[in-house]
């Protein structure tokens, strides 16, 4: 019995590990380009810096540099991916994203910068990860544009607004 439990438990390990060919981590930068019509330049700096206020709202994510006159806002932030299958460590992103506006559009560059697991001890940087991590992390920094995008097009800066 003891011999049956010790083999269904060595597959359980091999079938789960054979999933999870990794590779050596390079940092990837995706940039998209947002046409926002009828907007100038100042207008969509502050539109993105709100954005920042709004989702920047913990320690780990900050402005690390904002030139309104140029309307580039540039920031640090940490992301969570997931899990691994028992729950036990925490997938994680550290990214950077650059915001450019001019007239009628913006530009985001947006980096990942380092993949780092946490467990109930410490956070750690992790520098293999396997193919299905690099797309969520991809895919968690392609739905962060989109919320600026879904931000910028859809709130007003009517400060004088009944409320």
């Amino acid at each position: 019995m003891k011999k049956s439990a010790l083999t269904i438990a060595a597959l359980a390990v091999s079938l789960s590990l054979a999933g999870c060919a990794t590779t050596e981590y390079k940092a990837v930068e995706v940039t998209s380009v947002v046409n926002v019509p009828n907007q100038d330049q100042k207008t969509l700096f502050k539109k993105t810096r709100q954005w920042f206020s709004q989702y920047f709202v913990s320690g780990e994510s900050v402005v690390d540099y904002e030139d309104p006159e140029s309307g580039t806002i540039i920031g640090n932030g940490i992301a969570n991916i997931g899990s691994d299958p028992f729950g036990i460590i925490q997938y994680k992103i550290k990214y950077n994203v650059r915001i450019d506006t001019k007239d009628n559009k913006f530009r985001a560059l947006t980096k990942i910068i380092e993949h780092t697991n946490t467990d109930n001890k410490s956070t750690y940087t992790v520098s293999h990860v396997s193919k299905e991590r690099i797309a969520d992390a991809e895919k968690q920094v392609n739905e962060i544009v989109k919320d600026i995008e879904s931000y910028v097009t859809n709130k007003k800066l009517d400060n004088k607004a009944n409320w």
